[in-house]
């Protein structure tokens, strides 16, 4: 999702924003038995997934909500700014979004959101044509057999076996 929108608008940035989940929704695998995934090991983890990307900037937010995190990234931006809030396309995504235009013209930002609907994109396929499966890595990160294929051709797989074994 990153790369798309990364090639939709390159001379715009994209920022990929971690939350700092609370210790009730820490990232840990699905039996809850393996470690907990930090806000730095994911960092870590997309800065070498969009590392041939100019226009992507990666950061940890100190707001344990995503959402939360996205919109207070967006009281910093300048008034005029063009946004557009990542999103996918599946399971309507977009709609955690739908609310934003609204809160950015309350808060008097004077940004211009765009329609998340209009923006939200499709799943990326990997070669066997099923989509990537971000949940699947989060709940199996302690199980590659189970995750190695969710890992994109273009990223060394080592690299993230190795911030995986480091937690």
């Amino acid at each position: 999702m990153v790369k798309t929108y990364s090639e939709m608008y390159p001379q715009g940035q994209v920022q990929v924003i971690i939350s700092a989940p609370s210790p009730k929704s820490e990232r840990r695998t699905l039996d809850g038995k393996g470690p907990v995934i930090t806000p730095a090991a994911a960092e870590e983890i997309f800065k070498e997934y969009v590392k041939d990307l100019k226009n992507v900037h990666v950061f940890v937010s100190p707001h344990p909500s995503p959402v939360t995190a996205a919109y207070e990234s967006l009281k910093v931006l300048s008034r005029g700014t063009t946004v557009v809030l990542g999103a996918s396309k599946k399971d309507n995504d977009w709609k955690r979004w739908s609310y934003a235009g609204d809160w950015a013209q309350k808060q008097n930002l004077g940004l211009d959101i765009v329609n998340p609907e209009e923006s939200a994109v499709d799943v990326t396929l990997k070669p066997d044509g099923t989509p990537y499966s971000a949940s699947n890595i989060r709940d199996n990160f302690d199980n590659w057999e189970k995750i190695k294929a969710d890992i994109p051709n273009d990223v060394d797989p080592t690299f993230i076996q190795n911030v995986f074994n480091s937690l």
